[in-house]
């Protein structure tokens, strides 16, 4: 009779969390077909690797008149968004941040930026800023995380959409 080792158990535990990342970093266009098994796993991929456009519901902070080509008003929305740093194959680290953003509601060159559209461009600039600043250090602390956060959030959504003046703060 075989009798596998601890030896065995430990490369089992080893590859396991050695598959973990490369799962979370899967991105929905990884997955070939566009059927309804798909659909579910692309939902699951964006639960794992991406921030949802529902995290950020904007509302309206200062009106827009209308009349202004460019500088026709406010829109707002803060979201609590959660992180883990699971690079490490004997621990991990969690942390939220508390998330405020800004964005003009009229904008001279991108015109009227709906409610819907904020929150798509937060959601996406929001995705890569978390992974961006997560590459910049083997360890983060919380603190110093969402102030960098913050920053890479603006330059993200300034990428999309350049000029846009969108203001981040996080906590």
């Amino acid at each position: 009779m075989v009798r596998a080792g601890k030896s065995w158990f430990a490369w089992m535990v080893a590859a396991f969390f050695a598959a973990v990342p490369a799962i979370a970093q899967a991105a929905p266009e990884d997955v070939a077909e566009d059927t309804g098994e798909v659909a579910e796993a692309e939902s699951a991929f964006v639960w794992i690797g991406g921030i949802s456009e529902s995290s950020f519901p904007f509302i309206t902070v200062v009106a827009d008149g209308g009349t202004d080509q460019a500088g026709g008003g406010w829109q707002a929305a803060g979201a609590t968004l959660k992180f883990m740093d699971g690079r490490s194959i004997f621990f991990s680290n969690a942390w939220s941040c508390q998330v405020f953003v800004w964005m003009p509601i009229r904008h001279a060159v991108h015109g009227v930026i709906t409610p819907q559209k904020a929150a798509q461009v937060t959601a996406v600039a929001a995705s890569s800023a978390s992974t961006v600043v997560m590459g910049r250090r083997p360890h983060w602390l919380r603190a110093s995380f969402c102030a960098d956060f913050a920053t890479e959030l603006e330059t993200q959504m300034d990428k999309q959409m350049a000029g846009l003046g969108a203001k981040v703060s996080a906590r």
